[in-house]
């Protein structure tokens, strides 16, 4: 018997929206640009449980973590969401900056279902790795480690 959710079959990632805090009071909160592509996981640390009794390996969940939250862009160098600056008022330090001085902010993700669904966290950028090819474009994989609970649909 086929199930299909009755509020979609699927939901396409077009129009989601991957967006960091200003730190200001009140935050707001600016789209990163050139998205590409979003790695949001969500897992837990593992003991393992099993007495001399057993004769099946037991684990057991212990601490929740949200792992290496990740993302791929289109890197454009002067792009104020992903450079070496501080931009400042509305618009939040670029992702450059905050990795470079270990700043703490506010991430979410905004799902494109109609409803404004969204998963925020808060996150130190711990990696920020340029590529380019020859008949390629520039692109950057960066990754987030959260820091306390996350709010997550």
């Amino acid at each position: 018997m086929a199930a299909t959710s009755p509020i979609a079959s699927a939901i396409a990632v077009s129009g989601l929206l991957l967006q960091v805090g200003n730190n200001s009071s009140p935050e707001t909160m600016q789209t990163i640009a050139n998205v590409t592509d979003v790695a949001l996981p969500v897992m837990s640390e593992v003991v393992d449980v099993t007495n001399v009794s057993d004769t099946w390996r037991r684990r057991f969940p212990t601490l929740l973590d949200m792992g290496k939250i990740s993302a791929k862009i289109f890197w454009v160098m002067e792009e104020v969401t992903h450079r070496n600056a501080v931009n400042g008022g509305l618009v939040g330090a670029g992702l450059r900056y905050l990795l470079i001085n270990r700043l703490k902010r506010d991430f979410q993700l905004v799902y494109p279902d109609g409803n404004s669904s969204t998963d925020a966290f808060a996150a130190y950028t711990t990696s920020f790795a340029i590529t380019g090819k020859v008949g390629g474009v520039f692109e950057a994989s960066m990754e987030w480690s959260n820091d306390n609970a996350p709010s997550l649909v």
